[in-house]
């Protein structure tokens, strides 16, 4: 059997598609090289499990050193959550950087401008003292 670009580099595309109350698991590049699991955790480790008992060349080394690009089938609305919640995810994640710029510079303005102890702005901030104190460092 004629091994596919994709397998010669270490690599297999792997798609999952929900069947009943799990996830069925496909690599087109092998020839029957299917897994199911109930949940996709478990799909993974099988299809890995699958791949290393395949047909392909060096079959156990390849399953363990193999980088699988998952394609997971979703119907669409499922798809735009999972997008809606991934756009909100990351504008919450900015502010959390902006957030941790903001304390850094109020701890700096508090302590060394104005001279006010680690435990006093720790009790504004509503920071522990020793999270402060690894923000004065």
């Amino acid at each position: 059997m004629a091994r596919s670009k994709a397998a010669a580099q270490g690599s297999f595309k792997v798609v999952f598609e929900q069947e009943g109350s799990g996830w069925r698991a496909t690599v087109a590049e092998v020839r029957d090289c299917e897994a199911w699991g109930r949940s996709l955790s478990e799909a993974r480790r099988r299809v890995r499990k699958a791949l290393g008992t395949s047909s392909i060349k060096n079959a156990a080394t390849v399953a363990r050193r193999a980088v699988l690009i998952e394609d997971v089938r979703l119907p669409g609305a499922a798809k735009k959550e999972l997008e809606r919640y991934g756009d909100a995810r990351e504008k919450a994640q900015a502010e959390v950087v902006k957030l941790r710029a903001a304390t850094r510079q109020v701890v700096d303005t508090l302590t060394r401008k104005f001279g006010i102890s680690l435990r006093d702005a720790s009790s504004l901030l509503g920071l522990s003292r020793e999270r402060v104190r690894q923000l004065t460092v």
